[in-house]
């Protein structure tokens, strides 16, 4: 279980932390200053870089009125105006950096963890504290492959979904289905799922706990499928397979249409012999012969 929306705060750049103005657990809103830096270096650069821009810009207005009555030449005017340009830069850049000097919630939530404490030295993009918003949380759990190929995308993001906890197994929390992973995880056989749920007000359930997601039973779907050593080439809608004339005994490639779940929809009857091994070394009309498995002893 997860926060929905999370955020690792850090400044932007390095310097003394002045204060930490928030503890583990309180919630934020957004906008509102949660930490600041020591402003005092940042602020003596900023004066530095608008002391220079100022003069700067007072050397090119200077040199622009007496390029333009041909005093001085190209060279030493566009030697002005980089300098303008370099000092306009470098007082900007020392507006952003002060400015850097403060986190703020980019949204309402909760802090959850705190990284520093006042007073110590931190470096740029060093982390400094984490923000969540705990109104919505995150379930992540597996579906097995069996399963995901009987039941369509469309019906698994329609279906009534809910979550419960091994304190309070008989207390269901709904859930809405939000994502699932394309590819199955080859140690386990399943997708990656994620159900997200509205935290109930009456119980206190917190990042990292455990829970139970299930899934109302659906209709599964009348599609059939195949064994992957089937396919001559598979797609996102379509593939193709070997299919046996059951009189001839002859082979001819057949095209299929797939569901989201990858799942047969059309193109192929029950009755249909398919060609399950040794399609890569089949050809058009090649005579086959059907393989009848024998009984055991």
């Amino acid at each position: 279980m997860d926060a929905t929306y999370r955020a690792q705060l850090s400044f932007q750049v390095g310097g003394e932390v002045e204060k930490l103005l928030v503890r583990m657990g309180q919630g934020v809103e957004k906008g509102e200053v949660l930490a600041t830096l020591d402003p005092k270096d940042l602020q003596l650069a900023l004066d530095a870089a608008q002391a220079q821009y100022a003069l700067a810009k007072t050397q090119w207005e200077r040199a622009k009125s007496l390029y333009s009555k041909k005093l001085i030449s190209t060279d030493s005017y566009d030697q002005k105006e980089t300098q303008y340009k370099a000092a306009l830069a470098s007082f900007e850049q020392a507006k952003t950096d002060l400015s850097y000097t403060k986190i703020q919630a980019p949204f309402d939530g909760v802090v959850s963890y705190t990284y520093v404490k006042p007073y110590q030295v931190v470096g740029e993009k060093q982390e400094i504290l984490n923000l969540i918003d705990n109104t919505t949380l995150d379930v992540s759990f597996t579906l097995p492959v069996s399963y995901a190929e009987s039941v369509s995308l469309s019906a698994l993001k329609n279906a009534e979904m809910w979550v419960t906890m091994d304190s309070e197994p008989s207390k269901r929390i709904p859930g809405k289905f939000k994502e699932i992973s394309t590819q199955p995880n080859i140690d386990t056989n399943s997708y990656e799922a994620i159900v997200t749920i509205t935290r109930p007000t009456d119980r206190n359930l917190l990042t990292g706990m455990t829970g139970q997601v299930h899934i109302a039973k659906q209709n599964r779907s009348n599609a059939m499928t195949l064994p992957t050593s089937a396919w001559v080439n598979k797609q996102e809608s379509q593939g193709e397979v070997w299919v046996m004339d059951s009189s001839t005994q002859q082979v001819s490639k057949v095209t299929l249409s797939l569901n989201e779940s990858g799942a047969i929809e059309s193109g192929l009857d029950n009755n249909d012999y398919v060609v399950i091994a040794g399609v890569e070394r089949l050809v058009e009309g090649q005579v086959v012969k059907a393989w009848i498995r024998e009984e055991g002893i």
